[in-house]
């Protein structure tokens, strides 16, 4: 089963772990090698510290349906972002150098919360974020775990 703080599978500890505070034991339960692991096996798996994680935003009523990924299964409907740019009412957030990444949107709510909005809560997701659906398929966790790398420094 998966263990420590970042709930490691024993084979993601035995290929992505390290004893980050050198004390000759790997404890993935102490904040030094937990965080310090978590952020190895990330970058190992292929983080990018020039790309973003995701940015909320408000979706038009005309995006069609099936751009949006309401499962963590696997992403659909990817396309550039200068292509969802029409779709996003709020797309002056996201700087214009992140146009021609593939990005996909997610309205994570839709299948979990009764009666949840089809547009809202909205976000325009990249490759860092699918990079951490690799680690665990859940949309809602993908999007804790990049809220959180923004509030540490020295990240990945």
């Amino acid at each position: 089963g998966a263990f420590g703080y970042f709930q490691f599978m024993p084979s993601t500890m035995k290929n992505f772990a390290i004893d980050y505070d050198k004390n000759s034991y790997i404890d993935l339960k102490n904040n030094n090698d937990a965080y310090a692991s978590a952020a190895n096996y990330l970058n190992k798996i292929g983080w990018n510290n020039e790309e973003p994680c995701f940015y909320k935003i408000n979706l038009s009523n005309e995006v069609p349906k099936k751009y949006l990924n309401v499962s963590a299964k696997k992403l659909v409907e990817k396309r550039k972002l200068s292509y969802f740019r029409k779709y996003i009412n709020n797309d002056s957030i996201i700087d214009n150098k992140y146009d021609n990444f593939v990005v996909s949107i997610i309205t994570p709510d839709k299948d979990i919360i009764p009666d949840a909005q089809n547009l809202s809560p909205a976000y325009v997701v990249f490759n860092n974020y699918e990079i951490i659906l690799k680690w665990n398929r859940s949309l809602r966790f993908s999007l804790a775990v990049c809220t959180l790398k923004d509030k540490f420094k020295n990240e990945l």
